[in-house]
């Protein structure tokens, strides 16, 4: 008799490097192996995932497909509303197919959590044999503690830490399964229909599909840009980045892909792991998903110390319309917003621009600007975008001080030299000059020259001053 191996995918749309993958096909001897990816549109858009990255899901399933085909691996596709309601599929899925082993990676979201605890204790009942992966990270989250066994809450402890850990042992890549174990089990392929939600077009030049063009992307930045990333990332006319986190977030390349061709083609990289910028980011994101591990419903709160309960945000809905469309009088920061909602993606640079200025400026609650990035961007990553906004809104666990608060003229300034990015978004302003582009404030001048470009909303040396004032306030009502 035959034993049935399911392959459940989720985040990890990949045959390369796929841990679930390697060890549902290892020691294949009368073994038949199916693979299972189940669409939620009702929990997606509960979620707030952008239009933009359900396209690129759907393209990669497609993909995807075609590969496991190439394996001999039956590949099954179910549309559910939601996550309890692919709980139920999972379940008379295993009944039907006579499942006996299932292989999925680990998703440390919250309600992903509660997911896969019930669909355990639902198979377990069954007998039937459940294998989990850390996937997500390149270092499982239980290694990352300190001497007195507690986790990591600061990114600068962590860090320490885990460049250690990397230095004792770089993960290995999982290999491929062989196509010839399964060639007798390949069935013919289906046309996967479209997820019941809202699909939007995406730039398939930066962002293209499927594993191995992927891994051509990672291979041409390690080539052409990774020496200049330290110094130029944050330049805004200058697209140095990898563009590999939409990848990323949906795992069509994992974390140990990246680090495993960056220290083949830099093996000295290595020993000097603690300074690499490009390694700085993805240790920021292996924070985030590593305190979503150890605190899953840490993100549903939106606050983490009592002093916040005593702030008083600010309720203007028309501020905040104006920010999202473009509309703030600041050109960096419109700029940014422009592109947003063209590309679907921003570097890091300018989220923490956009992120200062409605925070700390119009003082509207993080948690609009976090859900409004979640529905554009191509590259939403549940937990590095709400960290990251946390972050920024000096509330997060390894927050920046209040006081912190970006200059968009000062940013414009240092990133924007030449104001090429912002003239690219905002053409209205092509015919201002660089020194009037960098400070809005200049109002009368910038008036005479485009009359269609708005006024600053808000001055920013005032709005700065009265979020200071609330922010001091808010902490001095909790002390009273």
């Amino acid at each position: 008799m035959h034993n049935v191996n399911l392959i459940w995918f989720r985040n990890d749309l990949r045959t390369l490097d796929n841990p679930a993958l390697y060890f549902a096909c290892k020691n294949n001897t009368l073994k038949i192996i199916l693979a299972l990816f189940i669409s939620t549109p009702k929990q997606w858009k509960q979620n707030v995932i952008s239009p933009r990255k359900i396209s690129l899901i759907y393209e990669n399933i497609i993909y995807l497909q075609k590969k496991l085909n190439q394996l001999g691996i039956h590949f099954f596709y179910h549309e559910s509303s939601d996550y309890l309601d692919s709980i139920n599929y999972i379940s008379s899925f295993c009944h039907v197919h006579h499942v006996t082993s299932i292989f999925f990676n680990c998703e440390y979201g919250f309600l992903e959590y509660k997911r896969d605890k019930i669909v355990k204790q639902k198979l377990k009942r069954k007998n039937i044999s459940i294998n989990t992966f850390h996937d997500s990270t390149l270092i499982e989250p239980d290694i990352i503690k300190s001497k007195k066994n507690t986790v990591y809450k600061s990114y600068s402890h962590f860090k320490k830490k885990y460049i250690l850990e990397l230095k004792k042992n770089i993960p290995k890549c999982f290999s491929i399964p062989i196509k010839n174990n399964f060639e007798n089990h390949s069935n013919l392929l289906f046309k996967i229909p479209k997820f019941s939600i809202n699909f939007d077009d995406f730039d398939h030049d930066l962002f293209p599909i499927g594993e191995d063009s992927v891994l051509n992307v990672l291979k041409l930045f390690l080539k052409n840009n990774f020496s200049i990333y330290s110094h130029d990332n944050n330049l805004l006319n200058m697209n140095v980045t990898s563009l590999l986190s939409p990848h990323l977030s949906i795992g069509v390349i994992s974390s140990r892909q990246c680090i495993n061709l960056l220290l083949k083609k830099y093996p000295n990289v290595i020993n000097s792991l603690d300074t690499c910028s490009w390694i700085n980011e993805l240790i920021w994101r292996e924070f985030y998903k590593y305190l979503l591990y150890f605190y899953p419903d840490f993100y549903q709160k939106n606050n983490i110390y009592s002093w916040e309960h005593k702030i008083k945000w600010n309720q203007n809905s028309y501020h905040f319309k104006l920010w999202k469309q473009g509309q703030t009088g600041y050109p960096i920061v419109d700029a940014g917003i422009k592109q947003l909602r063209q590309l679907g993606w921003i570097n890091n640079r300018l989220r923490m621009i956009l992120a200062s200025f409605l925070v700390k400026n119009l003082l509207i609650h993080w948690k609009q600007g976090e859900r409004y990035f979640m529905s554009k961007l191509i590259d939403g990553d549940y937990a590095s975008n709400n960290g990251n906004w946390r972050w920024m809104s000096s509330i997060d666990m390894d927050h920046v001080p209040y006081f912190r608060i970006f200059n968009p003229m000062l940013q414009s300034k240092k990133f924007d030299k030449h104001a090429k990015y912002i003239r690219k978004y905002i053409p209205e302003l092509k015919n201002t000059s660089i020194s009037d582009i960098h400070n809005p404030c200049n109002l009368n001048k910038i008036k005479k020259i485009c009359f269609k470009y708005p006024m600053p909303m808000v001055n920013y040396y005032h709005s700065r001053n009265n979020t200071l004032l609330v922010l001091k306030r808010a902490k001095y009502e909790l002390n009273k």
